[in-house]
């Protein structure tokens, strides 16, 4: 597709993680003030739910890019450890590490000896993002509890990210899990955007790819996509990617109401009528789509609201 044709240097609309693509609505601020804060206190861990598609893996993403390049880091994209053994190995794959004909005792002292040098050499913790974190079984969470008991001179060893579902802070205050939420310094609830969000969401991207908004999409159009998406970022992207390569298919040289519906239809989703709100705070359709709404709630230990742009600087 030939993205220059509506004044794009890219895709604007990117299915993947991409901290290039990243909004700053307020939910997700607060989120990534809260993941600084606990980092900054030297927190054992720190917990970050939101429901699908909301762009919980994008703000752990971003929060990295902050960090000091000193800073060791462990990413597992999908955490899904039925047992100690494949949880310390998804570990040392990420950092390069053998991991393969192990006994699970000799994965263990392995990666301790990895934290322990990481955090010698750089005097800092390793960070270890565990996403799809929902998945780990409670054998998998008591690793982490016992990982985290491992110090230096300077503090301890690892700071791990538990990025999931809603359903794993329920699952941490589960009779058996207490040790392991004793540890978490802070806790982060992203939530869905509102409508004026998402039209500001749609805005965002298009602009990020180089676009002017009013040149590529039709306001209707754009209200359109974002009322029946519900305030859902990874849906927002599939309906908009759609809608404008229905848009190319047709030469047209803008995206219109035909192909937002026709979009939506295809994805199977259902249109807001214009005479109905699409969520309680904003109506659908929109006079000033760039506006952001306000400030969502965050559990962040009692801690403030949403993070001051001005912060936005590397962290040690």
């Amino acid at each position: 597709m030939d993205w220059s044709r509506f004044g794009l240097d890219r895709q604007p609309f990117r299915p993947a993680v991409d901290p290039d693509s990243y909004f700053p609505s307020p939910s997700h601020e607060a989120a990534l003030a809260a993941v600084a804060g606990a980092f900054a206190r030297r927190d054992a861990a720190v917990l970050l739910v939101g429901p699908t598609g909301c762009g919980k893996s994008l703000v752990s993403r971003k929060w990295l890019e902050h960090l000091l390049p000193d800073v060791p880091r462990v990413v597992v994209p999908s955490a899904r450890a039925a047992s100690p053994s494949e949880l310390l190995q998804a570990v040392l794959f990420d950092l390069g590490k053998p991991y393969q004909g192990l006994a699970e005792q000799e994965l263990r002292l392995a990666v301790t000896e990895c934290l322990l040098t990481a955090a010698t050499d750089s005097g800092y913790p390793t960070v270890l993002v565990l996403d799809e974190a929902q998945h780990l079984a409670p054998v998998a969470l008591e690793e982490l509890r016992l990982l985290a008991n491992l110090e230096t001179r300077r503090g301890g060893a690892l700071f791990t990210v538990l990025v999931g579902h809603p359903s794993l802070r329920e699952r941490l205050r589960d009779h058996g899990s207490e040790a392991v939420a004793q540890r978490i310094g802070a806790r982060a609830a992203i939530e869905l955007l509102t409508a004026a969000e998402s039209v500001a969401y749609l805005n965002h991207q298009l602009r990020a790819a180089g676009g002017e908004p009013d040149a590529v999409f039709e306001s209707d159009a754009l209200t359109l996509i974002a009322g029946a998406c519900h305030g859902v970022p990874r849906i927002l992207n599939r309906a908009a990617a759609l809608a404008l390569e229905l848009a190319d298919g047709n030469e047209a040289g803008v995206v219109d109401v035909e192909a937002a519906l026709e979009s939506l239809d295809r994805l199977d989703l259902e249109p807001v009528d214009s005479d109905e709100p699409a969520d309680a705070a904003e109506p659908v359709l929109l006079l000033h789509p760039g506006r952001v709404a306000e400030t969502k709630q965050v559990e962040a230990g009692g801690g403030p609201g949403p993070m001051n742009r001005a912060t936005h600087t590397r962290i040690a």
